[in-house]
C-alpha cells in the first residue's frame, strides 16, 4: 500500500504488535515512503510493559519519524483504571519520556466494556494528568460496545478509529470526522526490507498523531513546570502555621537519604524512603511551618511526600557500606546469577540469569566490597543481581539435570502442534500451544539431559519454552480436532463471537459483525466447526468459527 494512490496514503504505522523484528533500516524506509509517526504499545493492563517499546521508539526518532505512545486497556472500574495508568506512568517516568508525548488508550478489549466506560476512562486520565503527561487521545474501533462513550472523554478531534475495509480505496475514505483512521493490518514494506511481515497503517486527517514530541521523545534533562498557580489551607493569616500549595511539577534528585510520608508532617507515617540519587517527579510544593516538602503520585494511585528544606528528613545511614551511583547499560552474565529483591545474599531470591542472558540496568551499588547492578522489572520492581564479590558467589547452585543455555537468536517455524511450558520441562505448566506452519522469535536455546528447548520472550514479559528435539515434543491434540498453517482475509457474513480457543467450551472474548473482516494465520477443526486463528492487538491468539 506504500506509494499505491489507488489506497489510502499511509501516514501513521502502528509498529507495537512486531516487538524487536524491524530493524533501523526498516524505520529509515518508513520515513523515506513519507510516514510521519510511529505508534508504540507502552504498556497493558497493571503490569505488562512492552521490552521493545524504547528501542522501537528510539530508531523511529533516528529515523526521523514523530513516536506515540499507546496503553492497552483492560479496566472495568475507576479503581482499576488507576492502577493501569499507574503502569503506564511508570514506564513514562522510568524512560524519561516527554510530557509532549500524545498517548492513546487502546479502548477495544472487551473487558474495558462497561456501563462506567467513560468514568473509569476519565479516572485513567487523571492519574496521567498528575505525572504532567496531558496530551491524550483515544485508539478504539467502529464496534467497540462503549465507542461513544470513551470518545466523549476526549472529543472526536482527538480519535484514531480502526475499521477495515476489505479493499482501502483513496477514492472511498472512511471515518473523515476522526483524527486519524486504521485501514489496513495487512501492508507490506518494499521487497528487501529486513521485516517481511504485515503492518498496521492509518491516514492522519487532522494531523493529531504528528501533534507529539517530534524526534525528541526522550528528554535527558531535568525539566520543570512553570505553572504559577497556588493554593492556601488552614490559617491564612500571617503566622508559621501557614501552609501554602504551589501547582508546580518536575524532577527532583536526591541528594541524601529521604523519608517518603504519608502527609506533609514529621508525624506522618513513613512509607518508604528514597535513596541519594533517586529522583521522582513531583506535583506539587508545599510550604509549612517553614519547611518545604514536595508531593507526588506513588505507584499505588495514593500521594506521597518527601521533605527537601530539613536535614530532619534525611534517615539514618546504614550501618553498613553503601554507595548507589546512578549510572546505565547492558549486562551479560557469565554464568547463572541469582535475581535478589534488595542488593543482599539475605534477600529473597525473585529468579536467575542465565549464561548469555542480558540485563538493562539502572544503578551500580557497593555494599561491603560487593557489586550489584540494579534494574527494573516487568513488574515494576527494582531488581538487583551480583556481579562481583570478595567472599560469596552470585551464583545459585547448579541443577543435578544436564542443563546448558546457549543465547542464540532466530526463528523458528514448526512442523506440528508444540506445547509451550512455563521451563524447560516435560512437567513444568502448559501454557498454550503452538500449531504447525507457526514461527516464533527465540532469544536462546536450552539443552537439558539431551533435548533441545528455544527460549523466547513472550507478550506478557515472561520467559516459555518449546521443545524442538527430544521425545513427546509435541503438544497432544484431541482425535476431533486438526490444525493446518494458512493465511488469509475472511470477511464475516454473520455476528460472530470471538474466543480464546477453538472450542464452543472456550471464553468470549468479543464479536465480529457482518461485513467486517480479519486476516488469520491458521486453521482447525474442531467441534464441527471451522475456526480461523488470528492474532488479536493485545499479542494473543483469539478465534472464530467460519459461519455460513
Amino acid at each position: 500500500m506504500f506509494g499505491d494512490t489507488t489506497r489510502p496514503r499511509v501516514d501513521v504505522v502502528d509498529v507495537s504488535s512486531y516487538q524487536s523484528a524491524m530493524t533501523q533500516a526498516d524505520f529509515n524506509k518508513l520515513k523515506a515512503l513519507g510516514v510521519k509517526t510511529v505508534i508504540v504499545k507502552a504498556t497493558e493492563g497493571t503490569t505488562y510493559v512492552n521490552g521493545s517499546a524504547v528501542s522501537q521508539a528510539q530508531m523511529a526518532n533516528k529515523a526521523g519519524l514523530n513516536v506515540d505512545f499507546y496503553h492497552y486497556s483492560t479496566f472495568s472500574t475507576a479503581t482499576a483504571a488507576k492502577s493501569e495508568a499507574t503502569n503506564l506512568a511508570k514506564f513514562l517516568v522510568n524512560n524519561k519520556v516527554s510530557t509532549k508525548v500524545l498517548l492513546f488508550a487502546d479502548m477495544e478489549d472487551s473487558q474495558s466494556e462497561s456501563v462506567n466506560a467513560e468514568a473509569n476512562l476519565n479516572a485513567f486520565w487523571t492519574v496521567l494528568n498528575s505525572y504532567g503527561y496531558t496530551n491524550h487521545a483515544v485508539y478504539t474501533s467502529t464496534t467497540y460496545l462503549y465507542r461513544d462513550a470513551v470518545i466523549r472523554t476526549v472529543g472526536t478531534s482527538r480519535v484514531w478509529r480502526a475499521q477495515y475495509p476489505y479493499t482501502p480505496s483513496a477514492n472511498n475514505l472512511w471515518n473523515k470526522s476522526d483524527a486519524a483512521w486504521q485501514f489496513s493490518s495487512t501492508a507490506l514494506l518494499p521487497s528487501g526490507s529486513d521485516y517481511t511481515g504485515y503492518l498496521d497503517v492509518s491516514i492522519s486527517y487532522t494531523g493529531l498523531t504528528e501533534n507529539s514530541a517530534g524526534t525528541s521523545t526522550f528528554v535527558t534533562t531535568s525539566t520543570g513546570n512553570t505553572n504559577t498557580g497556588s493554593t492556601s489551607t488552614g490559617n491564612t493569616s500571617s503566622n508559621t502555621n501557614k501552609t501554602t500549595t504551589q501547582n508546580v511539577s518536575g524532577w527532583y534528585t536526591f541528594t541524601a537519604n529521604t523519608s517518603i510520608k504519608s502527609s506533609a508532617s514529621d508525624s506522618a507515617k513513613t512509607v518508604g524512603t528514597y535513596s541519594k540519587g533517586n529522583r521522582v517527579y513531583y506535583n506539587a510544593k508545599i510550604t509549612t511551618n517553614g519547611e518545604t516538602w514536595l508531593r507526588y503520585l506513588s505507584y499505588s494511585g495514593a500521594e506521597h511526600y518527601v521533605k527537601i528544606a530539613s536535614a530532619t528528613t534525611t534517615t539514618k545511614p546504614s550501618t553498613s557500606t553503601s554507595k548507589t551511583t546512578i549510572v546505565s547499560g547492558t549486562y551479560k552474565f557469565t554464568g547463572t546469577t541469582a535475581i535478589k529483591s534488595s542488593a543482599s545474599d539475605s534477600a529473597s531470591t525473585v529468579g536467575n540469569y542465565y549464561k548469555g542472558n542480558t540485563v538493562n540496568y539502572n544503578a551500580k551499588i557497593t555494599v561491603n566490597g560487593e557489586t550489584w547492578l540494579r534494574y527494573l522489572s516487568y513488574s515494576g520492581a527494582q531488581h538487583y543481581v551480583k556481579i562481583s564479590s570478595s567472599s560469596t558467589s552470585t551464583t545459585t547452585k547448579p541443577s543435578t539435570s544436564t542443563s546448558t543455555t546457549t543465547a542464540a537468536t532466530g526463528t523458528y517455524t514448526f512442523t506440528s502442534a508444540t506445547a509451550i511450558k512455563g521451563s524447560a520441562s516435560d512437567s513444568a505448566s502448559t501454557l498454550g500451544t503452538y500449531y504447525k506452519g507457526n514461527t516464533v522469535n527465540y532469544n536462546a536455546k536450552v539443552t537439558v539431559n539431551g533435548e533441545t528447548w528455544l527460549r523466547y520472550l513472550s507478550y506478557s514479559g515472561a520467559q516459555h519454552y518449546v521443545k524442538v528435539s527430544g521425545s513427546s515434543t509435541t503438544a497432544s491434540t484431541s482425535s476431533n480436532s486438526t490444525a493446518t498453517a494458512a493465511t488469509g482475509r475472511y470477511t464475516f457474513k454473520t455476528t460472530t463471537n470471538i474466543r480464546t480457543g477453538a472450542s464452543l467450551s472456550s471464553s468470549i472474548t468479543g464479536q465480529y459483525y457482518a461485513g467486517e473482516s480479519v486476516y488469520y494465520v491458521g486453521k482447525i477443526s474442531s467441534d464441527g466447526y471451522q475456526w480461523l486463528k488470528y492474532i488479536s492487538n493485545s499479542g494473543a491468539y483469539h478465534y472464530v468459527a467460519v459461519i455460513g
